[in-house]
């Protein structure tokens, strides 16, 4: 079934099963540059690398992975390798992931190439080899925490980035805290739009040394941490 979305606010894509935007109504793409790439220090945390590896919780109409793939592109090493772990209970359709990206025409290359290739199935997942296989795009389709427990990577940096704990709780949960840990190593960043308190003690019992900083646009705090 496709899932409901509304497009009346600025046509920003919303939730209609969550209540709550996909992305900022200032703009979506900044709003991911400033609080997952700057906020795990990205292009500088891949750039000694040869294999990067960045998880995500909630994959939404995939903004945070072409911005990401765009920089891979623009930054990382020569035969160096990404590879983007992201979850998504609820799938979007193509055609919702177009009508949400396309506005950003610097994106319109990487969304030719997704949209030929992109389709949620009836197995639990999806992986998509871009770039001459240096690209590496896989897709939990479930329950973040399940997906998560049944996961064995290990994580450089991860994109928190389900909907408003108030509007989806079960996505910050301690349970999923735990296997973010996991999941982690020693160094692993962590970034997030939300500054709420449960979330960031959730972290920190975890393992993670989070941070309070300034947030995108009219949000006061987001957070950032690293795995101790």
């Amino acid at each position: 079934m496709e899932e409901e979305i509304d497009w009346s606010v600025e046509n920003v894509p919303r939730s209609r099963r969550f209540g709550d935007l996909y992305f900022s109504k200032l703009d979506g793409l900044d709003e991911t540059k400033y609080v997952f790439l700057t906020g795990n220090k990205l292009p500088e945390s891949w750039k000694c690398k040869d294999r990067f590896i960045i998880a995500e919780t909630g994959f939404g109409t995939g903004l945070n992975f072409f911005a990401t793939w765009k920089l891979w592109r623009e930054t990382s090493r020569r035969n160096s390798n990404l590879t983007y772990y992201s979850i998504e209970k609820f799938p979007l359709t193509i055609s919702q992931i177009m009508k949400s990206i396309n506005r950003w025409s610097e994106l319109e290359p990487l969304l030719e190439e997704f949209k030929k290739v992109y389709g949620p199935t009836e197995v639990n997942s999806q992986t998509i080899l871009f770039d001459k296989g240096r690209v590496t795009l896989k897709i939990l389709f479930g329950d973040v925490r399940d997906q998560l427990s049944q996961a064995t990577f290990s994580s450089d940096a991860w994109f928190l980035d389900g909907f408003a704990p108030s509007h989806n709780p079960e996505m910050w949960s301690d349970g999923v805290f735990r296997e973010v840990a996991r999941l982690s190593q020693k160094g692993t960043r962590l970034a997030t739009f939300t500054a709420a308190s449960a979330v960031r003690r959730g972290l920190v019992d975890v393992g993670f040394d989070m941070v309070k900083m300034p947030g995108f646009g009219r949000k006061r705090e987001m957070l950032t941490g690293i795995f101790l």
